[in-house]
């Protein structure tokens, strides 16, 4: 069988095509596809090139990200090449629709409903997918507080003490973990969707003067990595009129958003987790 790609540059369309033939013809190495070991700098995230067939390549350089997630927009530069020369060079907008999960499960152009991930040839929906990884974590770093009040969030209510289903693990099995527990051989916690190898458990820390007061805890390769105090009332002695009270949010993007209320005022704090599992505050 014989793929080729079929592009129709004024339309800015891209079309599969499968033919016929004995043999597979192999395109040279420089246009083929992105080489497997492509550095993971800014700039190069930026672009990606595919094959077009033989001796001809296109490379698509991203110009402007707008929108929020789950749904990204991209404008690129396309820039053809046939035989190394530059031959062509116009403009295409992709939609970049991505899970709950973060993953990308659609890219389109615009005005059209053909997912690429299913319609190239295999070496360029692995491009397109590739950029697309890159795409959500620059994204990811770049914006972490912008969350949209109709996002869907992980975790958006009050924990009540009385009426919280609490799972239970062994201090033993987690370095660090035993400081949570209340001095017991076992920590009780809520359990909340994991980002990527960053566990998330949300403990109560009823022990001590307060009876409502919970830490987001993070644990990576089995030992806690970072501590937040999101949720609980405090006040001084004999002083309860001036109590304090945070709430805190998880949008699926895992942006954590703190409210520190008293009184006399209101203050949001913003928070993302590192892929080392470590609470930023922004």
């Amino acid at each position: 069988m014989f793929l080729s790609i079929q592009i129709s540059c004024k339309k800015g369309e891209i079309n599969s095509e499968i033919s016929n033939s004995d043999t597979v013809q192999k395109d040279s190495a420089e246009t083929a596809t992105i080489q497997s070991s492509r550095e993971t700098s800014e700039e190069e995230s930026k672009s990606f090139v595919i094959s077009c067939g033989s001796g001809c390549a296109m490379t698509y350089n991203a110009e402007s990200v707008t929108g929020k997630l789950p749904d990204l927009k991209v404008k690129f530069k396309v820039e053809m090449y046939v035989d190394e020369q530059l031959n062509d060079t116009y403009n295409e907008v992709y939609l970049f629709e991505y899970n709950q999960s973060n993953e990308i499960e659609n890219i389109h152009l615009e005005g059209k409903k053909d997912n690429v991930l299913k319609t190239l040839m295999p070496d360029a929906q692995r491009s397109f997918k590739e950029f697309a990884e890159g795409l959500i974590k620059k994204n990811s770093k770049d914006s972490p507080v912008s969350v949209s009040e109709t996002s869907t969030f992980i975790y958006n209510k009050k924990t009540d003490p009385n009426t919280a289903a609490y799972q239970t693990m062994g201090t033993s099995s987690v370095k660090g973990l035993q400081k949570y527990s209340c001095n017991q051989n076992k920590i009780r916690y809520v359990a909340l969707p994991a980002k990527s190898d960053v566990q998330l458990l949300l403990a109560p820390q009823d022990c001590g003067d307060f009876q409502y007061r919970y830490y987001l805890i993070a644990v990576t390769n089995k030992k806690v990595s970072g501590e937040l105090y999101v949720e609980g009332e405090w006040y001084e002695p004999d002083n309860e009129e001036e109590k304090e009270v945070r709430t805190f949010s998880i949008d699926r993007n895992f942006n954590i958003k703190v409210t520190i209320k008293t009184p006399d005022s209101s203050i949001v704090e913003n928070y993302v987790i590192t892929d080392d599992g470590k609470f930023v505050k922004m």
